[in-house]
């Protein structure tokens, strides 16, 4: 598959280490001719992309990656649904209060731990006050900026402080059930794909039951087996055929936060130039919601 389009990344607007514009400007010089921002359960980069891709000369269209814990874990990435929509305006303002609450948490611990040091809630808050949904990115950002911390020591802080850490505290609210979720994409005129499906293809005929209209192919965190498998069902079922990159390769951001580049090639963040997104041909499928095959 010729990839020309990169349907699963993250921003700033969520835990993604670029801004949206800078995510255009890497995806193109990368080769992608099209790109989807799916921040995590927060609708609030669009804007940016959209207005960066007409600059560039690249083709976007909006989407969210959403978490679900009930029947069992999924990512549903929800694409081209209207974000104001009252129901769906208000989930998003409730996930983004429970990622910042949690985030709030595990940063009061780490200064209490000694972890953080030299900066306030209230300056992470003012640095990234354009943002609703907070994760230690931000915090890190927040740091980074004031001197305190090195980018490539962000894999060493974020064990330290958070990996463990975002556990000990009870969510706010929960996701929604992922009937419920599906429901509230298509009330609110989107469509819904699973995000990077690994050992969840046997699910497949049950998630198209519950509206589920696509999936993703050709993600890092797929085995080549199940890339196959996964373009299979879909070319059969009839479905939308996504992919990305994910926290992977250039467009995930994170090959700064290696000591070295043999470090890097170890990590789960490296993968090849292009090989992760979909094709122009699914690309255009997906963005008309017409199947030509």
């Amino acid at each position: 598959m010729k990839i020309y389009a990169n349907l699963h990344t993250h921003s700033t607007h969520s835990d993604g280490p670029y801004s949206p514009a800078e995510l255009v400007r890497v995806a193109k010089a990368e080769g992608y001719g099209a790109l989807a921002i799916t921040d995590h359960d927060t609708a609030t980069a669009y804007p940016e992309l959209k207005k960066a891709c007409d600059q560039e000369g690249m083709e976007c269209i909006f989407g969210v990656e959403f978490s679900v814990r009930e029947p069992k874990p999924y990512h549903i990435l929800g694409f081209d649904f209207d974000p104001e929509y009252p129901e769906m305006k208000k989930y998003l303002a409730d996930m983004a209060a429970r990622q910042t609450d949690n985030t709030k948490n595990c940063f009061e611990l780490a200064v209490k731990n000694g972890g953080i040091a030299g900066i306030t809630w209230e300056e992470v808050l003012e640095y990234n006050r354009s943002i609703a949904w907070l994760c230690n990115n931000h915090v890190f950002n927040a740091m980074l900026a004031k001197g305190l911390v090195k980018q490539e020591n962000y894999m060493a802080w974020f064990i330290e402080n958070f990996e463990v850490q975002r556990g000990y505290f009870p969510p706010s609210c929960d996701f929604k059930p992922l009937p419920e979720l599906i429901a509230l994409i298509k009330a609110a005129g989107g469509f819904a794909i699973v995000a990077h499906p690994h050992r969840q293809l046997d699910d497949i005929d049950d998630l198209i039951s519950l509206g589920i209209s696509g999936l993703e192919v050709m993600h890092p965190d797929l085995t080549e087996d199940e890339k196959k498998r996964a373009l299979d069902i879909a070319l059969e079922k009839g479905l939308f055929i996504g992919g990305g990159s994910d926290h992977s390769g250039l467009c995930g951001g994170y090959y700064g936060s290696y000591p070295s580049e043999e470090e890097l090639k170890r990590s789960c963040h490296y993968i090849p130039a292009l090989s992760a997104g979909t094709s122009k041909e699914y690309f255009e499928e997906l963005k008309t919601r017409r199947i030509n095959r």
